[in-house]
Parts: C-alpha cells; structure tokens; sequence
C-alpha cells in the first residue's frame, strides 16, 4: 500500500513540475535578446514536441531572417523518444536546411546506456550538425554528486565517438556550464544558454541559444532562437569542417 501511495505521489510531483516549467516558460521566462543581425547573421532554432506540430513550409516563408539551421530533440534518459521526433524530421528534411540532433541527458542514468539509447534513435537519419548533449538542472532530479554526474557525461561522449566517430557538442545554461563543464571538457565545442547578456563567460562558443520566445506562424507556442558565432563566410567553412564526421 505504501509503495502505491509513493507512486501516486511520485507522478503528481512529476505532473506539478512539469506544470511549472511550462508556466515558467510562459509567463515568466525573460523574452530573450535581440541581436545585431550584421555582427550576427546565422540564425538557428530547436524544436521538440512541446512545440505542437509544425508546418515547415509556413514556418520557413514566415521566419523574419534566414533560417540556417535546425536542431532537434531525439531523446532522453534511457529510454524515452520525443514523440515529435520522426515527424520534425521526415518533414525538416524536405528543406535545403541543416539539421541537428540532441540527447537530453539524465543525471540518474549512466552515460553509456543513454549514448546507446541514443543511437538507436538516431542511427538511420542524417544529420549536418555535430550531436549535441543537452546537461541542465532544470527539470533534472537527482542527487548524484557533480563529480559522478561529469563522469557519466565524458562516459556518452566517449560512447558516441567510438560507435559513430563523431565528437559530441555541449549545451548547457550558465549554472550547468559552471558546475559540470567548464574546464572540464576543453575539447568540446559548447552551445551556451543565456538570455540576459552575450555569453563572455564561456571562451569559445559555437552556438548561443538567446531567446526562449520566437514566435512564427507554422510552429505552435514559443520557439527557440539561436545563432552561430561567426560571419555567414565562416558559417559556411564550419559546414564543411563538420561534415567529414557526418
């Protein structure tokens, strides 16, 4: 009986928190920033099923820039699949456009299991962006000490790279990029989360998420903004660099 009543309370607690992130995100979540286009010009956004489904051909003639690239939610944990997944990717890939993959990574999971789990969901579809693993707090309970969380995290990096030869790019918000990658994973490319200024706290970043809130006609609620740091020139070269581990 007591088992059963923990049960029920363990997924009410699940269904409150998530009601709360959404809320969050919603109504409380700052607006993010707009850029300078010119220092700027590579334009990117993420997806997963919280953004409902998605008309590709509408959300790309109404993107207000160029749209360069698109990331995507594969997975989670070890054995959850976004549900938008095959969907977002059947369609996105009818476009000229590059697409991404990322694995939400659980912090009460071992990394290999997750990087498995991850390649099985990924292993026919084709990607033009480097594989991205998604570490954040938000969202992620568990009380497993820094130290063995980092380490679970260099075990799926290792993992994708001996089963597929690719290296793994790191998205986190400043608070996860503090405590569980910096100086830590100098040889990882980084895609930083922030909303309230450029991030000079990171030394080199690739990607930077600055806006939690693009709305376009062809996607449902809010998108996820996000640009490249280099001219459209450079964009262009690190294509080409990343495309001899694709």
């Amino acid at each position: 009986m007591k088992k059963r009543l923990f049960l029920i309370a363990g997924v009410i607690l699940v269904l409150i928190l998530s009601a709360s992130v959404y809320v969050y995100r919603l109504y409380f979540s700052p607006k993010g920033i707009e850029l300078n286009k010119l220092e700027y010009p590579i334009t990117g956004i993420d997806i997963s099923n919280h953004n409902g489904e998605i008309d590709f051909k509408k959300l790309i003639n109404n993107f207000p820039d160029t749209l360069d690239f698109i990331y995507m939610k594969a997975s989670e944990g070890l054995s959850h699949v976004d549900r938008a997944f095959e969907t977002n990717y059947t369609n996105a890939k009818k476009y000229n456009i590059p697409l991404g993959f990322y694995h939400f990574f659980r912090f009460d999971a071992k990394g290999k299991e997750q990087a498995t789990h991850f390649i099985s969901v990924i292993k026919d579809k084709k990607n033009e962006l480097p594989i991205v693993l998604d570490i954040e707090e938000w969202g992620n309970f568990s009380d497993n000490k820094t130290d063995d969380v980092v380490k679970e995290i260099s075990h799926f990096i290792y993992e994708i790279y001996y089963k597929l030869k690719k290296p793994v790019m790191l998205y986190s918000n400043k608070d996860g990029y503090d405590k569980y990658v910096k100086g830590r994973f100098n040889n990882n490319d980084i895609w930083i989360c922030t909303f309230r200024k450029q991030p000079d706290f990171v030394p080199k970043w690739i990607f930077w998420q600055h806006s939690h809130k693009g709305k376009v006609k062809g996607a449902e609620g809010w998108i996820d903004i996000n640009t490249f740091n280099g001219t459209r020139s450079e964009w262009n070269n690190y294509l080409k660099k990343i495309s001899y581990f694709n």
